[in-house]
């Protein structure tokens, strides 16, 4: 007779929880990894490098102050290797010399106006009297007004054509406007007359007095250096 098996799918102990039926199977259950943080890692360095930069910065400022520190003792000792005592007093002789020399550049010798006078004055004809106006502006224009004595009318005459071509006497560029004025005869049989005109004042300079040149030199430098301005 045969012996007959039953198979059945039903388990016969109960399943436990938690993975008990694939414990009893041998198999033992893993649990899963977690996934690294970035943003943890990220923090992590960020925070390293603040600190080692607010170290940095520390350094940095430690090492400028100790330069600072160092600039300054240099700079106080090479002050103490001068008296400074003397660099002031210099520095008073220096302005007073430069006062000096602004003046001295820039003043006029009146008394210089006789020589241009001379020059273009004939010799029939003299002046008596001299009246001098220098203006308040930063021109070196002077004006003069004259009254002077001819022999004659003909003197007169020839004084006037004189004035009216001073480039022959290299003053064209020195006196300026010439007038000749209200001639008249007096009792002496003389012409009296009036004579304005302007000056360049860069030829009556006090320096090229200092400097040795001769006014009649000057006044032709005058002249040629206006000729060439021109």
């Amino acid at each position: 007779m045969e012996t007959k098996f039953q198979t059945s799918f039903i388990p016969k102990s109960p399943l436990s929880s938690g993975g008990g039926a694939i414990a009893d199977l041998g198999v033992s259950p893993s649990r899963p990894k977690r996934a690294p943080s970035i943003m943890l890692d990220i923090a992590i360095f960020i925070f390293v490098v603040s600190i080692g930069a607010a170290g940095g910065m520390y350094a940095w400022k430690s090492y400028v102050l100790s330069q600072q520190d160092a600039y300054k003792k240099q700079l106080g000792e090479r002050q103490n290797a001068f008296d400074p005592k003397l660099i002031e007093k210099l520095k008073k002789v220096n302005t007073k010399i430069d006062a000096a020399s602004s003046l001295l550049s820039h003043h006029i010798a009146l008394s210089n106006i006789f020589d241009v006078i001379g020059n273009l004055t004939i010799e029939n004809v003299r002046f008596v009297s001299l009246d001098v106006s220098v203006p308040m502006d930063k021109t070196n224009d002077i004006k003069i007004t004259l009254a002077g004595y001819g022999t004659s009318l003909k003197a007169i005459a020839f004084q006037s054509d004189v004035l009216a071509d001073l480039s022959k006497l290299q003053l064209k560029n020195i006196v300026k406007n010439p007038i000749l004025s209200d001639p008249s005869s007096n009792e002496t049989g003389m012409i009296a007359f009036g004579f304005s005109a302007t000056v360049n004042g860069d030829a009556l300079l006090y320096s090229k007095t200092l400097s040795g040149t001769p006014v009649n030199d000057s006044i032709l430098t005058a002249s040629s250096t206006g000729s060439t301005n021109q």
